[in-house]
């Protein structure tokens, strides 16, 4: 099963279209990050306490992620990052660590294959490095790996289909990533 976690705030936008190419005749499952509520991290790592609940939308979506196969995230480069949705979403998997109903989460996470898709508009390949960066420290953090990104070049809505290299990038991830 693929799952892609979708950072960005048009529900068109250039990184959904590039992405939506990568799975042309995919089955996945989208999940658009900007239409949850996640609360800020509790930080209790130093408190020997427990998280037990969470009081937002954040737990459907880890079960989600944690049930796939590969997940893809997808954001626009904001700031030289990720989305805020999309980091918020990531800043809790330190309260997931402390949930004993997922003792296993690190194990469960270095099964899944994870996959990047960025786009932005100036000079993403050399700015959109950071985001790189951040995900595969995240992901070696936890156990997991970034196994594959792409970056597109895109500044005004539908650019990204100018982007022959980003495209053909997602044509290949359309023909190796696995069938439902």
């Amino acid at each position: 099963m693929i799952t892609v976690l979708y950072g960005g705030s048009r529900p068109d936008g250039n990184t959904v279209q590039l992405t939506q190419k990568a799975l042309e005749g995919h089955d996945y499952n989208w999940i658009d990050l900007t239409e949850y509520h996640f609360n800020p991290v509790r930080d209790y790592r130093h408190n020997d306490k427990e998280i037990h609940d969470y009081t937002e939308d954040y737990k459907p979506v880890l079960d989600q992620m944690l049930a796939s196969d590969v997940v893809i995230f997808a954001s626009p480069i904001y700031w030289y990052s990720i989305s805020a949705s999309l980091k918020a979403f990531i800043d809790l998997w330190s309260e997931t660590m402390l949930d004993p109903e997922y003792e296993d989460f690190k194990e469960r996470m270095g099964r899944i294959e994870f996959r990047l898709i960025l786009v932005g508009g100036d000079c993403p390949k050399v700015k959109g490095n950071p985001c790189i960066k951040q995900m595969q420290y995240t992901l070696a953090y936890i156990g997991a790996e970034l196994t594959h990104y792409i970056i597109g070049t895109a500044e005004r809505p539908g650019d990204i289909m100018q982007d022959s290299y980003a495209l053909e990038r997602a044509e290949e991830w359309c023909q190796v990533l696995p069938q439902s």
